[in-house]
């Protein structure tokens, strides 16, 4: 009854004394009140709110701020849609919710941003900031001073997956802004935050946003979640030409979640735009925001982990599994029964292909060692390839003896080889081996006819038996032979003598 009073009276006052009256009535109510904002996307002016600049774990909301940065620099002409991102070892130590990319392998920017908006991948948010910033805290930067420059006055970032950490927070005003900002400044790039579906290899993962393909005309945006911020969400929805943009933190429960932002949205297409602007807004200042842990997971903190959003991963899960996803943060089973009840249908998506890129795998030791083992044998291709070239040495020597042989056999007129051919250390002395002399002077062939009658052998007859062929044939020419470069010029043995040498 309470609760139903305070917003009637805050509808009047609204009514009567406008911004001066919301300031006095958004103040902090219950210590454990949760922030919520509805607003004109168009206009930005306020339709409905509850604490919206009280300071916030953002948890994964904090990645639309992420995108926000990553196209920015894509319009700038420094990135692109087509860029790859590498997957470092610290992304792939990434907590939960992740997809499970590992070192090295690799992801357009495009897919990156669709897996952020719909699985709400930290290994994946880090993987941007490290290729966009050059590290998580230089990403940081660069979304403080995107923060700065949108007006966003209770936000600061220290990550880029929205994971609690000592500093970072921000409020439902400040996310509006976000939201409204990044819909107007990059219209080409709105299908980023509707996607229903993605399949990743062999697994499908639907969008966490549980108002996508449940309430009519809802346009998308994005989650989150962690212990100590509850269930978070920014969504928008179209109808009759207008856009709404709905912010609601701390829910106990993803379909508590889903229920209050249709409720919102139902509340805020029933009226028209009036109030103030998001930056008529007070802010409350700076502080820590508070630590939800105790309410939203009790002592099963350590069981849920600190997922960014507890979600479904298959499209075959529709509205149950993002009951089921919150049962444990509820009281009991039974509690979480009627909220799934109460949620509608939900349309089946077409998934939308993403690709890893994966590096060729590295053959194990044993095949490398293996592989370069062949090359690793010249010695026996050098041996081979040096007794070819022996072999036909061999012939060539064998044949130069012979060739050198007949060469210098000296011949007579009849042909027949001389007696003196048969010297054994004739063929052994390679220094004789160019001496052609004997068969190559034609000219001092004449003085063989000068020999006596076949008649003159027979007179020394007894001589002949007792002396050698050679003497014998000098003493029947009763001429000395004459030299002829250094070999004697013999004159024709006797066929008698050559029969006797064969």
């Amino acid at each position: 009854m309470r609760g139903d009073a305070i917003t009637v009276m805050r509808k009047r006052l609204l009514s009567l004394f406008g911004t001066a009256a919301l300031v006095c009535v958004l103040a902090p109510w219950r210590a454990d009140a949760a922030p919520m904002l509805l607003a004109d996307l168009a206009t930005g002016q306020v339709l409905d709110a509850e604490e919206p600049t009280r300071i916030w774990h953002p948890a994964s909301i904090t990645k639309l701020m992420t995108v926000r940065v990553a196209l920015a620099q894509v319009r700038a002409g420094k990135l692109t849609m087509d860029a790859r991102l590498v997957a470092s070892p610290e992304a792939a130590r990434a907590r939960p919710s992740k997809i499970g990319i590992k070192p090295g392998e690799s992801l357009t920017l495009r897919d990156a941003l669709r897996l952020l908006m719909v699985k709400s991948a930290n290994d994946v948010a880090i993987m941007v900031a490290e290729h966009v910033g050059g590290s998580v805290e230089g990403f940081a930067e660069m979304m403080n001073r995107e923060a700065a420059e949108l007006g966003m006055r209770e936000s600061r970032f220290v990550n880029p997956h929205g994971f609690a950490a000592p500093g970072h927070r921000s409020s439902a005003r400040d996310m509006a802004v976000l939201a409204r900002r990044l819909l107007l400044d990059f219209p080409e790039h709105r299908d980023l935050f509707s996607i229903g579906a993605l399949k990743l290899d062999d697994t499908v993962m639907e969008n966490t946003n549980g108002i996508i393909g449940r309430y009519p005309g809802a346009t998308g945006m994005k989650t989150g979640f962690v212990c100590a911020s509850g269930f978070n969400v920014v969504a928008t929805a179209r109808r009759d030409g207008r856009e709404l943009i709905v912010v609601v933190l701390g829910s106990p429960a993803a379909a508590e979640r889903t229920l209050r932002t249709m409720a919102l949205f139902d509340a805020g297409f029933a009226r028209g735009s009036r109030g103030p602007t998001l930056e008529q807004l007070p802010s409350p200042g700076q502080g820590d925001p508070p630590d939800m842990r105790e309410v939203i997971c009790g002592g099963r903190a350590a069981s849920m982990g600190e997922n960014s959003d507890p979600a479904p991963v298959s499209a075959a899960a529709s509205s149950p599994a993002e009951g089921a996803a919150s049962a444990p943060v509820l009281a009991s089973a039974e509690t979480a029964a009627p909220q799934r009840a109460r949620l509608g249908p939900r349309e089946t998506f077409t998934p939308l292909a993403v690709t890893i890129h994966r590096p060729p795998p590295v053959p194990p030791a044993t095949k490398v060692a293996q592989t370069a083992q062949p090359a690793a044998k010249p010695a026996p291709a050098a041996a081979n390839a040096e007794r070819p070239a022996a072999k036909p040495a061999a012939p060539d020597a064998a044949k130069k003896p012979e060739a050198a042989k007949r060469s210098e056999t000296p011949r007579g007129d009849d042909g027949a080889a001389r007696v003196t051919e048969t010297r054994p250390t004739a063929p052994a002395r390679p220094a004789e081996t160019p001496r052609p002399s004997a068969p190559a002077k034609p000219a001092e062939k004449p003085a063989a006819p000068a020999k006596p009658a076949p008649a003159a052998p027979a007179k020394p007859a007894p001589v002949a038996a007792e002396k050698p062929p050679v003497e014998r044939a000098t003493a029947a020419s009763e001429e000395p032979p004459q030299p002829s470069g250094g070999m004697l010029n013999l004159p024709p043995r006797n066929p008698a003598l050559s029969d006797r040498s064969r």
